[in-house]
């Protein structure tokens, strides 16, 4: 049995500049961010969740789909402010002992997929979790391969390790190492015991362009009738 109290956050700009008020636009006919607070109330180790935002409008979606509303400062949603500072801000507030922050703009994150992120937090009694897509690629960065060695025969795909890339689906962090962190060095995302959390890439996906909130809204519409779903091979 979980012990700490768990708070959830949805933290939600109204502005977006690559996709419009994209928080609030309907994506298989709910707002967006709906599915990020569905996603949280079937967590039972959730003690609370809250909309972060400094919208009334989404203030009031939030209220609208039962759960709680933190106005944050007009500041705090500006275009150059990142997760270190809205969180710090939102953890001197609210009572809790761990924050578990989901993104709305990854509307294919499920209720199975936070409980798991929250027992391998506690299972390894982290500070910090990040999630991350596993890329098993051959990759490059700045010119310079990550994970193989180009002078030579090129290797099969399933023996080299895989690149992981912060998706920040789903983040966890305990208040007091976070807070300590933030006020001692000036950020805290990685703060502490961390650990990085592979999550399925299709629940990965994040609505940071059309085509993006395209992709996600197919693949929600096909969900409904995975179950239906049969696997079939050609045959002459």
């Amino acid at each position: 049995m979980i012990k700490n109290k768990y708070v959830a956050e949805i933290p939600a700009r109204l502005g977006s500049k690559r996709v419009k008020q994209k928080n609030l636009r309907l994506i298989d006919g709910e707002p967006m961010i709906a599915y990020a607070i569905k996603a949280c109330k079937n967590v039972d180790d959730i003690s609370e969740i809250y909309v972060n935002t400094e919208s009334d409008i989404i203030g009031q979606v939030a209220l609208d789909y039962g759960v709680k509303y933190y106005k944050r400062k007009q500041e705090l949603s500006l275009d150059h402010i990142v997760s270190d500072q809205f969180n710090y801000d939102f953890l001197k507030h609210i009572e809790c002992d761990v924050l578990i922050m989901i993104n709305p703009v990854s509307p294919l994150v499920e209720s199975i997929d936070i409980k798991e992120a929250i027992e391998f937090f506690e299972i390894n009694q982290l500070d910090s979790l990040i999630s991350v897509k596993n890329e098993r690629l051959q990759s490059f960065y700045l010119n310079q391969p990550l994970n193989f060695n180009k002078d030579g025969l090129l290797p099969m795909t399933q023996n080299i390790d895989p690149v992981q890339v912060c998706v920040w689906t789903i983040c966890i962090w305990r208040k007091e190492s976070f807070i300590k962190s933030y006020e001692e060095n000036g950020y805290a995302v990685f703060n502490g015991k961390y650990a990085l959390w592979p999550i399925n890439p299709l629940k990965s996906i994040k609505v940071s362009y059309e085509e993006d909130f395209l992709l996600a809204e197919q693949l929600l519409q096909a969900r409904k009738c995975y179950r239906q779903y049969e696997v079939k091979y050609y045959e002459r």
